[in-house]
């Protein structure tokens, strides 16, 4: 059951309590009954058998006000679960709709590592020391808040396990891109869960956390590798 769902069904359950708790009420005033009569009462126990046309009628004005209060809390719990649909689905088409130009490699573009491997060691050092600095997001996460640490590699789907260029979901989901190299996996890092710009094309950084994650996904792989 949605939230949605959920919270309508507790709005409709209080009003049928409140109901409930008036069902008897309605039914003595219905009645005509008198609650100071006695029980020897000739009067009141005719009024018992013999409802007056008021109290019908105050019976029945009561009936339709609490069912007309009852569709109209429906109607809000509707309009309620409309509304913030609408602004969750806004929400997820702005998270789908990331700009790929952002993360996906300049035209031209040439890398200074190599996607298969032999890349210099001090090169995978940086870009080790990257993987672990928060201090290159806006929101304190590092490469290893979400792909672990010290080799215990976790957070990759299948499709990691295939040589860069490769599938990535968050490429595909939220940039519309179909496979990804390296470093347009670490851009894409960059700009989605660590909420921090992408870093220079060319840079340092880029390259040396490109390089390492190379070396990463051959692991990740059962393959052999530099780290």
């Amino acid at each position: 059951m949605s939230q949605h769902d959920d919270k309508r069904r507790k709005l409709l359950g209080r009003l049928n309590r409140q109901l409930a708790y008036t069902a008897p009420l309605l039914a003595l005033v219905a009645g005509g009954a008198v609650l100071h009569a006695s029980a020897g009462d000739d009067a009141a126990v005719a009024d018992l058998a013999s409802p007056s046309s008021s109290s019908l009628m105050m019976a029945s004005n009561h009936a339709e006000g609490a069912a007309e209060a009852q569709g109209e809390a429906e109607a809000d719990a509707q309009g309620e679960a409309e509304a913030e649909g609408q602004a969750e689905g806004e929400a997820e088409g702005e998270a789908e709709g990331g700009d790929s130009a952002a993360v996906a490699r300049p035209e031209g573009y040439s890398p200074a590592y190599s996607e298969t491997g032999d890349n210099p060691q001090e090169m995978l050092a940086r870009g080790e020391e990257l993987y672990y600095d928060t201090s290159l997001s806006s929101n304190g996460l590092a490469c290893a808040s979400c792909h672990g640490s010290d080799g215990q590699d976790m957070g990759y789907s299948e499709t990691f396990e295939r040589p860069f260029p490769h599938r990535v979901a968050m490429a595909a989901n939220q940039f519309g891109m179909s496979e990804v190299h390296a470093d347009e996996m670490v851009q894409i890092c960059m700009v989605a869960p660590m909420a921090a710009e992408p870093l220079e094309w060319g840079s340092e950084e880029l390259t040396s956390l490109a390089a390492y994650m190379v070396e990463v996904q051959k692991r990740v792989a059962g393959e052999p590798h530099d780290l």
